[in-house]
């Protein structure tokens, strides 16, 4: 049984029976600040005071947003996390601070603890320890002792992954060199994390540095249009921008829908894999009526990836909330894709069916009636499975689901890594949720917290290799094989419809002669001219609107780029990298999958169930 703790570490919460995770309420403040001897020309009681005043006001208003709105989240008890590197000066004592204001805190260190200590002026090592003992989790980095600079740039960017919010301690100046405060702050800024800047000078105001305050283009600290002061009502503005969903109502909509999801443990609209079957494309089988085939598929993979990437690096990372949530929306994903795809081929097809009975009456007359019947039955039908299709949203579910699976796939190797982080929700000028599905996606990363354990420099290599072997190299064959198969299918059915096509024009060509010679057979059988006439290219349209509609083979041309960039990812990845060039690949992978995925949705968008 775990305890309690662990439980909280591992991200599991509770939720409503039987749906989705929701999305737990976390909150997580990262520090960067001079060194003492920076500090030292100020007045240290009055700024520890500031910053104690500040951190309070975070705490104060993080949990009044959390009671007005709890309803949105988890049923948990909301969580205040503080990431600090615990460098002697403004990390230690903000630490300190923080955990006498109610944060967790969670370490991240340059070095193993040791050398990190000894490196540590002789005052700071007894605080260096304390701290350490009182941190929920710590994670080691492979810093290089001899480029010190350059390890405290990769603790800051890890500071900065694990946090929604940077607390700075800094005289407001630019960088004068490697992994200085003011390095850290400007990749915070870049990277759509909000700064809470707390001056050395007394009397300059704290102020809150982002980059959504100026939406139009990308700043940095020194100009005036990103900068707001640290009241309370700007506080609150860029928490509620930061943790809440989107205020959009249909937003609002869809996550509650999606929260309400039920696994739908049968299929009943299996037209697409009868097509594939059909087509010579795919084997029809269980897989495609059961969903257990898929539930087990996710649970083997993910099981394949924890013992291969976690026997690379002594990393916790625990990610019983990222699983859980991505299962529920590649299965969703799923099932309304094969149920919008067969909505589809079941429109197009019967619909060309109703033509050919509309012409048999010609070959039959005695069944008129019940052609004329089938006809109306045939065309209800249609009009109701559009309609179902459009009202249950097959289309905008499939489309938001895939697109939320494949954000929080990625998750898992960005967190195992330390220093990596997912780009943030909305665009890199506003980094503000626009939709539910990046808010569900940004909220899950927050809740995962802070990695625990130590990555040396060997490890750093084998890491980027399980990556390379469990993440990545599983996408790109995906992708190859996707692409095969997405074009075969789209070459088979343009020659269907070509056939189809040929074959009325042998029809009407033989008709033409036979009229022309008086032959009796064209008397015999017109009727079943007329039919192949007026009833193949019917065929043959419902066919070219199947292909059209599925754009399968802009979806090859797609899947076989992105098999090509992320193989190249793939290779940089197998050398002997550091771990901030694994970070660097990984980051670009998930963007690379993800920039396919957006390029997908814009493309099918559009394409609803709608007959009209």
């Amino acid at each position: 049984m775990r305890s309690d703790d662990s439980k909280r570490r591992s991200g599991l919460t509770k939720r409503t029976a039987g749906g989705p995770p929701r999305v737990p309420f976390v909150f997580s403040v990262g520090v960067t600040g001079h060194r003492t001897e920076a500090l030292s020309n100020g007045d240290a009681a009055a700024l520890e005071q500031r910053i104690e005043q500040a951190l309070a006001l975070l705490r104060t208003e993080v949990l009044a947003l959390y009671a007005r709105e709890r309803a949105i989240f988890a049923v948990a008890e909301p969580r205040l996390l503080f990431v600090s590197p615990l460098a002697d000066g403004a990390d230690q004592v903000a630490a300190e601070i923080a955990l006498r204001t109610g944060f967790e805190l969670q370490a991240v260190v340059p070095f193993e603890r040791e050398i990190y200590r000894r490196r540590l002026a002789e005052a700071s090592r007894k605080r260096f320890e304390k701290l350490l003992a009182s941190a929920s989790c710590v994670l080691q980095l492979p810093g290089d002792a001899d480029r010190e600079l350059d390890a405290f740039v990769m603790t800051g960017r890890a500071t900065i992954a694990h946090c929604n919010m940077l607390l700075a301690v800094w005289d407001g100046l630019p960088p004068r060199g490697r992994g200085g405060t003011g390095e850290v702050v400007q990749l915070a800024i870049t990277g759509g994390t909000p700064v809470l800047h707390v001056p050395v000078d007394r009397e300059a105001s704290v102020r809150l540095l982002w980059s959504a305050f100026d939406p139009a283009v990308l700043t940095l600290a020194d100009e005036p249009t990103v900068e707001r002061p640290a009241n309370k009502a700007n506080v609150q503005a860029l928490l509620e921008g930061l943790l809440l969903p989107p205020s959009d109502p249909d937003e609002r909509k869809f996550l509650k829908g999606f929260a309400r999801e039920r696994i739908r443990h049968v299929r009943t609209r299996i037209e697409y894999p009868l097509m594939l079957a059909a087509a010579g494309i795919a084997r029809f089988g269980t897989k495609d009526i059961v969903d257990e085939h898929c539930a087990r598929q996710i649970r083997e993979e993910w099981k394949q990836y924890r013992e291969g990437c976690g026997s690379a690096c002594a990393i916790s990372a625990p990610a019983a909330l990222l699983e859980d949530a991505y299962s529920w929306a590649d299965r969703l994903a799923t099932h309304f894709a094969q149920t919008y795809r067969s909505g589809h081929i079941f429109n197009f097809l019967f619909g060309a069916i109703a033509v050919c009975l509309g012409l048999s009456a010609f070959m039959a007359p005695d069944l008129r009636l019940e052609f004329a019947a089938a006809e109306i039955v045939i065309t209800m039908a249609i009009v109701l499975n559009a309609h179902i299709g459009s009202r249950d949203e097959w289309h905008r579910r499939w489309l938001d689901y895939r697109q939320l699976a494949e954000r929080l796939r990625p998750m898992r190797s960005l967190k195992q890594l330390g220093i990596a982080a997912p780009d943030p929700p909305g665009t890199i000028t506003n980094p503000v949720p626009r939709r539910w599905i990046e808010w569900y996606a940004i909220g899950v990363w927050r809740a995962l917290a802070c990695p625990a354990g130590s990555i040396d420099k060997a490890g750093a290599p084998r890491l980027a290799q399980a990556i390379a072997d469990y993440e990545i190299r599983p996408q790109v064959a995906y992708h190859q094989r996707n692409s095969l198969r997405i074009d075969r299918l789209d070459r088979r059915l343009g020659t269907l419809a070509t056939m189809l096509f040929l074959a009325t024009l042998l029809v009407s060509l033989a008709t033409l002669l036979g009229l022309a010679l008086g032959a009796e057979w064209v008397d015999r059988y017109g009727a079943w001219f007329t039919l192949v006439s007026a009833g193949f290219p019917a065929l043959g349209t419902a066919v070219f609107g199947i292909r059209f509609q599925a754009d399968f083979g802009g979806d090859a041309l797609r899947s076989m780029a992105t098999a090509n960039t992320l193989g190249q990812l793939e290779q940089e990845l197998r050398k002997e990298v550091t771990l901030s060039r694994a970070a660097d690949l990984t980051e670009q992978a998930a963007r690379v999958m993800l920039g396919d995925l957006d390029e997908w949705r814009l493309v099918n968008q559009q394409r609803d169930l709608s007959v009209g």
